[in-house]
């Protein structure tokens, strides 16, 4: 007897769910699904032929919908750079002495053994250029640098004359400028150099420098006053440039680097064209491999510079510079992504010997010596130079009114379909369950 109740029960439980679904089904707004409970046979095969037909339909455009969502298509913006003084700026334009003269300068103004001064220049060439560097030539420089009581950056910065006496002249445009304004000396990734910012020259520009087609830094450049020694060497770097390294101009020597630039700014803080990118400002990835580095070897590397309120770990000692300089990537951890501004830079670089310099008028050659200087001329091309802004046409919002236009379009479903679904699985169902649940099923007399 007690398995006939409980039999019973299970049935009135099912009709009560049951008439919940077919009263849904009676007053959905959803395309067709009232007719799944006519009372033909016939209609209710054809109308739940059409149904799954539809949601198959609904179902192969979804996933179109969420493929092209991954693709991050974009829509590319050229913007026009003529009379954009702001778009077209200078690099970072940098004069930096070569390990060479570096090395004659520790010997000039550091306490040196003489046994080691052969040795010191292949040094600081691998060291300032980011070379791995046999242990015994680290131990060497490390202990010049014990000797004199000084770190490594405080010994380039100690024996770097001041940037007047290296950048001798300079002109901005058509006008004449003191180098003073435009160079100090700063700690790079190449050691100790003259540094000359772009915000720098902005104060100087005029109006009708503006409606120029290039934009022109000319300078007179002398590392050293020794004719046996190389001359000096150069790099720019535009921000958002991950990489750059420099280059020599030898003594004597006219030199024109004619540059143009390429810039792709995504507007989408979160994507990028080929996946994520961080929009954080002054972000690289180079400089981000770098922290890895220095997480992982427990030290900072000392040729670099510091962001304000950045925190990195003390510096590293010359004999510890062997870890940042092999490390091993296979057992590399952290995720640097790219930056959401890139930035390419193509520069041809041509040379000419200077030829009676002497005769000219030209103030750019004033109290120049032929044999140990250098003139530079860098220009930037606006004709050539192109920034592209990727526009994603695929958001969230989009994703979600196209997926919304496919429901509605094949099943009827919005968000009052939602509203009645959610509402027969809350509300209807529970109820109809409950309620079977409380009718008392009357025993029989034999009972």
């Amino acid at each position: 007897m007690a398995m006939i109740r409980l039999q019973k029960k299970k049935k009135m439980k099912q009709s009560g769910c049951s008439h919940a679904v077919r009263q849904f089904y009676q007053t959905t707004t959803l395309h067709g699904f009232k007719y799944l409970c006519s009372k033909y046979y016939a209609d209710r095969i054809g109308w739940l032929i059409c149904c799954c037909a539809s949601a198959c339909c609904a179902g192969v455009l979804c996933a179109v919908l969420w493929e092209r969502f991954l693709e991050v298509p974009a829509l590319l913006t050229l913007h026009d750079l003529r009379g954009q003084q702001d778009a077209v700026k200078m690099p970072l334009v940098a004069v930096c002495p070569p390990a060479e003269t570096v090395a004659h300068m520790f010997q000039k103004k550091l306490l040196i053994n003489a046994n080691v001064t052969d040795r010191l220049q292949t040094i600081l060439n691998h060291v300032l250029r980011r070379k791995d560097t046999h242990n015994d030539h680290l131990v060497i420089l490390e202990e010049i640098l014990l000797k004199n009581n000084l770190t490594l950056p405080e010994a380039l910065m100690e024996v770097m004359p001041p940037c007047h006496s290296i950048v001798k002249n300079c002109r901005w445009q058509s006008i004449m400028i003191p180098c003073g304004k435009l160079f100090e000396r700063e700690l790079t990734e190449w050691g100790v150099c003259c540094l000359s910012r772009p915000k720098k020259l902005k104060i100087t520009e005029s109006e009708i420098s503006r409606l120029e087609a290039k934009r022109k830094l000319q300078i007179a450049v002398q590392c050293s006053d020794q004719p046996s020694l190389q001359g000096c060497e150069f790099y720019t770097k535009f921000k958002g440039e991950e990489w750059v390294e420099p280059m020599s101009l030898s003594p004597g020597h006219n030199y024109i680097a004619q540059m143009t630039f390429t810039s792709v700014v995504d507007s989408d803080p979160d994507k990028l064209v080929e996946g994520t990118c961080s929009t954080s400002d002054g972000y690289s990835r180079s400089r981000c491999l770098l922290k890895c580095k220095e997480k992982s070897c427990g030290c900072s590397d000392p040729l670099r510079s510091k962001n304000q309120n950045e925190e990195i770990p003390p510096p590293c000692l010359v004999t510890q510079l062997s870890c940042l300089r092999r490390f091993n990537f296979e057992n590399f951890t952290c995720k640097c992504l790219p930056s959401c501004k890139k930035v390419s830079t193509f520069l041809a670089l041509e040379s000419s010997p200077m030829n009676a310099f002497k005769y000219t008028h030209n103030e750019i050659y004033a109290g120049l010596n032929e044999t140990t200087s250098s003139v530079l001329l860098i220009t930037v091309r606006i004709s050539g130079s192109r920034i592209f802004v990727v526009n994603p046409t695929e958001t969230w919002i989009t994703l979600l009114s196209s997926l919304g236009g496919v429901f509605n379009m094949f099943l009827g479903v919005g968000l009052f379909s939602a509203l009645e679904i959610m509402f027969l699985f809350f509300v209807r169902l529970p109820i109809a369950i409950r309620r079977s649940t409380e009718i008392k099923i009357p025993t029989s007399v034999g009972n």
